[in-house]
């Protein structure tokens, strides 16, 4: 709604809201003063969000600096901090949803991780929590086409394939080679396992579409 503007607005304070799509003013008239409270809805337009998740993937750069565990760094998580920030360098809104929606449901996934297995580091705190939450304001704010439905899926089965072609076997990393261990017994096979992964992550991602994009505020 391009250019719509509420103003006037009085609450039961006396305190009037003008708002529009770029901004909101709050204004409170009082016996004690006047106080004004601005704040721009395009805060999250901004490139320099993009440093966030760039400055989580450092971390994780320093975290696995030995040799030997570069191969983390291909975790789906490392690797959409690192798209994510370039992504929104760009402004290409496809990349910077795809990235903030596998970050979003990577999230309680981890969660669950740390209390099955007691993995913790407060390193993948920060990959984990601020850089979603920035994405999905940034992909508000830019938009993306339905076309990441698909999108999100090529880039989740890329990140299993190099996983595959780079990383052993034991780390599985992005599950790409066995069951996750702590769920093991839930299914048959390797193959069930991954196709239940791809069916949950395209209903995720349609959903979490719909959400950020198809529904608008309507005033009357």
């Amino acid at each position: 709604m391009a250019g719509t503007r509420v103003s006037g607005v009085a609450n039961r304070s006396g305190a009037a809201i003008s708002f529009d799509r770029h901004a909101y003013v709050f204004t409170h008239t009082g016996r004690t003063g006047c106080w004004r409270m601005a704040a721009a809805s395009g805060l999250f337009t901004y490139r320099a969000w993009g440093f966030l998740p760039l400055l989580m993937f450092a971390l994780k750069c320093w975290q696995y600096r030995n040799p030997a565990d570069l191969g983390q760094l291909l975790w789906f998580c490392n690797a959409a901090n690192l798209v994510l920030g370039i992504a929104i360098f760009a402004r290409w809104g496809n990349a910077v949803f795809i990235c903030s929606a596998l970050l979003l449901v990577g999230l309680p996934i981890w969660v669950f991780d740390v209390v099955a297995t007691g993995d913790f580091h407060v390193f993948s705190v920060f990959t984990h929590v601020p850089s979603p939450f920035v994405g999905v304001l940034v992909a508000r704010q830019l938009g993306a086409s339905r076309h990441v439905i698909w999108q999100t899926l090529v880039f989740y089965l890329f990140m299993q394939l190099l996983a595959r072609l780079f990383t052993p076997a034991a780390l599985n990393i992005n599950v790409a080679f066995d069951v996750y261990a702590p769920v093991k017994m839930l299914f048959p096979n390797f193959w069930i396992y991954s196709l239940t992964n791809l069916l949950g992550l395209t209903a995720w991602v349609f959903v979490a579409h719909r959400l950020l994009f198809d529904k608008t505020v309507r005033t009357a």
